[in-house]
């Protein structure tokens, strides 16, 4: 594996116990941050930004994530500058966010080889480094850790819904931990979207196969037992609403500004070239989590090349990307019912897309301006998505091999 430094950063080596360590500090994060400082009242990091400049000034990267300068303000009152503790915390919170998303997957695929097989490539996919190792990284694995803790109180909302008065009280927590994930990083909101797409798919089975058009076959029945799936599917949508609507008003109703430098492509003055390039970055983005063997923290100038015209290579691997998502989801959705259970459940694919997927797409520069060409972090709540779709592969591939066993054990049978 190859690692790409950058100047951006500041470095310190350490060898303690024998061991070589890494201490990336982002020195406006952490070092000259004044939100850490005792002397610095704790309420002003609800109105700075995750650098601890003024959410409304004209210089702020708008990055709005109090409970992540929080931790770091904690950890600076025990510590101090002391990087141990810091990395401590990291490694903590990743362990939690591991345990969490091994206990989801085993809701989806039951006991057995793959839940233990999705939770240790999410364990140790070297995606990850960033976010764990370095300390800037904690606001992607806190909002992780809130995104799974808000889709377990969905699960449970969804398990006892018409049944007890208590899911009720599973719904609220999901919103309340729903807001706290988007208070460590903005993406954290869209849980709200992947417990929806979990009650349709998962819980209702929305889908069923009819014959001749598939596309007849997603249905949900107007009775009054699904009267709660709407209500519930309402609630996820104004809360998420209101949740967008407050944060939009709290950074003053204006998107952040970047330099040339950070996002190359979105001071493009060609149309065409932001266009290519901001559709061949999801492409990028997934090869890093099939193939990691190139990582880096910082992809920002000329890492990524600019693609400015159609002639270019590379825009093959976008088509091929585009496309074979495109089947993948067209094939999940057109299956036989039987080809899409997995112990019980369904559409566990179409979930692990939603999953793979809606967490990226503020990184995708569809609906604003990043500051960043790739970033590795930003990764780390998708990779779940893309674990559980290893893990369902590996699941299916199982079934699959014991359904042909026991046909061709029939098939010996009636011939003998």
């Amino acid at each position: 594996m190859r690692f790409i430094p950058t100047s951006k950063l500041k470095f310190q080596y350490k060898r303690p116990v024998g061991v070589l360590f890494l201490f990336v500090f982002c020195s406006r994060a952490i070092k000259t941050n004044q939100d850490l400082l005792p002397e610095t009242p704790w309420t002003h990091i609800f109105y700075n930004d995750f650098w601890g400049t003024l959410l409304t000034h004209s210089g702020s990267h708008k990055s709005y994530r109090p409970l992540c300068t929080l931790s770091f303000r904690i950890n600076h009152a025990v510590g101090g500058m002391d990087p141990w503790g810091y990395h401590l915390v990291n490694v903590l919170l990743h362990a939690a966010v591991t345990g969490l998303f091994t206990n989801f997957s085993r809701i989806l695929f039951g006991d057995g080889y793959w839940t233990l097989i999705a939770g240790l490539l999410f364990a140790s996919h070297p995606i990850h480094t960033e976010a764990v190792a370095g300390i800037v990284g904690r606001a992607d694995i806190g909002a992780c850790l809130f995104f799974l803790l808000s889709l377990m109180c969905y699960v449970k909302h969804c398990s006892t819904r018409g049944s007890s008065p208590s899911t009720w009280g599973w719904i609220l927590g999901a919103g309340l931990c729903a807001g706290c994930s988007m208070l460590w990083k903005e993406q954290g909101v869209t849980v709200l979207a992947i417990s929806a797409v979990y009650d349709i798919f998962i819980t209702v089975r929305a889908f069923k196969s009819v014959e001749g058009n598939w596309l007849r076959g997603f249905s949900i029945p107007l009775t009054r037992k699904n009267l709660s799936l709407f209500f519930s599917i309402g609630l996820l949508t104004s809360w998420g609403t209101a949740l967008l609507g407050v944060r939009l008003y709290w950074m003053g109703n204006k998107p952040p500004s970047f330099s040339n430098s950070d996002n190359p492509a979105a001071d493009s003055d060609s149309f065409l070239t932001r266009t290519l390039t901001f559709l061949y970055l999801p492409t990028k983005n997934l090869w890093l989590l099939l193939c990691p063997d190139t990582l880096s923290f910082d992809w920002s100038m000329d890492a990524v090349p600019l693609l400015k015209a159609v002639s270019d290579w590379r825009n093959l691997h976008t088509v091929a990307f585009y496309a074979g998502l495109l089947l993948l989801a067209y094939f999940s959705l057109k299956g036989s019912s039987n080809e899409r259970e997995c112990n019980g459940k369904t559409n566990i694919v179409i979930l692990s897309l939603s999953l793979l997927i809606v967490p990226f797409v503020p990184a995708t520069n569809l609906f604003f301006y990043v500051g960043f060409v790739i970033a590795e972090r930003v990764l780390y709540v998708p990779s779940m998505g893309f674990c559980l779709c290893w893990g369902f592969l590996l699941h299916l591939m199982q079934i699959t091999s014991i359904l042909h066993n026991k046909n061709e054990e029939m098939r010996s049978y009636y011939s003998a």
